[in-house]
């Protein structure tokens, strides 16, 4: 079958998918806690026939299905989900994956064991059904994408397919990027006194203070497409437990969204001068990069920087305008452009120069809510697209 009725198959394998997908829901996989999940996905292939099956070194699970000579075509979903906070705020069990009036509930669903889930049997229908494909087809379930993208950093140190499919939620759209995120901390050093002698010491506070008048007041960069660069002060900490010290030491955390031509170096150089501006004696202060360090399921240790860079393919660029028509062919109806709000593992591929488009079921204005959910139907729709994008993507064009 070399030009299947690929909404046909879908529904021909719906009942499976969403046996696999609610497996998948039904074990928790915290960020570097994603062994069991990646075990199951690991035994699926191989029951699906995926010509290659490996784990790497941080936990990867890497499913290869061969094609002719074209270049490669990775799928990339990730494993991980966040905490799905109290239980009780949900309207099933955030793990049971009750499915109600067509509707898959449970954290998860949308973010994005529903889309990994709908990979995986693309991959494993293209070889069960001797399907055609131009290359190798690559399905990658990754870990700590919400930790901090350490899977697919690594997959990219090992990979460079020819073209990427990012399975995070899209509404069925095809998405053609989205903002970067640049994690900051400012940190001010002064000195701690007792807080009955304030004008000994040196607080941070204040520096900080005046620092987030400026920042609120801060002229942002506006992109054409993503609108205006933003950001948002998060996290706050001091040296200090005891009501009655003025702290030596403290941090602020902020979360920046770039758009394109705003990397770590560019946003930092906006900052510092933002921090250090009619700062008094007595203090130090600098705006720095987030280093984060990890350990994965697997036992690695890894520590890396928590930027994620934004990327941008153009509207005419082939990969959208093939990925619209090959999945718009596939679920008979027109398929619209837009861009992802937030950040995703896109960015890490596309800054490679490897072509990457983002199309996943579900919506995404719910996830890491206790209201996420995804229907029956945008899962069988997902498979259909994802193997209409596998066989019938003209990857010569790469």
């Amino acid at each position: 079958m070399s030009q299947p009725d690929n909404l046909a198959l879908a529904h021909a394998h719906t009942a499976e998918l969403v046996d696999f997908v609610q497996r998948l829901m039904q074990m928790p996989s915290l960020p570097g806690h994603e062994g069991d999940v990646a075990r199951v996905v690991e035994n699926e292939m191989h029951r699906l026939g995926y010509d290659e099956v490996k784990t790497d070194r941080v936990g990867n699970v890497v499913g290869v299905v061969h094609g002719g000579e074209a270049p490669s075509l990775l799928f990339n979903g990730h494993m991980d989900h966040v905490d799905p906070g109290d239980p009780a705020g949900w309207p099933y069990p955030p793990y049971s994956a009750t499915i109600s009036d067509d509707r898959l509930w449970g954290r998860a669903a949308v973010d994005m064991k529903g889309a990994l889930g709908a990979m995986v049997y693309a991959g494993g229908l293209v070889r069960q059904h001797d399907l055609s494909l131009p290359g190798d087809l690559i399905v990658a379930a990754v870990v700590l994408e919400e930790g901090g993208g350490v899977g697919t950093h690594e997959l990219l140190t090992y990979l460079r397919p020819g073209a990427c499919v990012i399975g995070e939620a899209t509404n069925g759209l095809i998405m053609r990027g989205h903002r970067g995120r640049i994690e900051f901390v400012a940190r001010v050093v002064g000195r701690s006194v007792h807080a009955s002698m304030p004008e000994l010491g040196a607080n941070p506070h204040y520096v900080l203070a005046r620092f987030l008048d400026r920042l609120e007041r801060l002229p942002m960069v506006v992109d054409p497409v993503f609108g205006p660069a933003s950001v948002a002060p998060t996290l706050y900490q001091t040296d200090q437990h005891s009501p009655n010290v003025t702290p030596g030491e403290a941090r602020l955390t902020l979360d920046w969204r770039s758009v394109p031509g705003q990397g770590p170096q560019e946003v930092c150089a906006v900052l510092q001068p933002l921090l250090i501006q009619d700062l008094p004696a007595g203090f130090e202060a600098e705006v720095q990069v987030v280093e984060n360090h990890f350990v994965t399921y697997t036992g690695q240790q890894v520590a890396l920087p928590a930027s994620f860079p934004s990327f941008l393919l153009p509207e005419n660029h082939w990969l959208i305008d093939s990925a619209r028509r090959v999945v718009g062919a596939a679920l008979g109806r027109e398929i619209a452009v837009d861009v992802w709000r937030f950040a995703t593992d896109g960015g890490q591929v596309a800054s490679l120069g490897i072509p990457t488009v983002g199309f996943g079921p579900g919506d995404p204005t719910i996830v890491h809510t206790n209201r996420e959910h995804i229907t029956v139907s945008a899962l069988r729709e997902a498979l259909a697209g994802y193997l209409a994008l596998a066989t019938a993507l003209p990857r010569q064009a790469l």
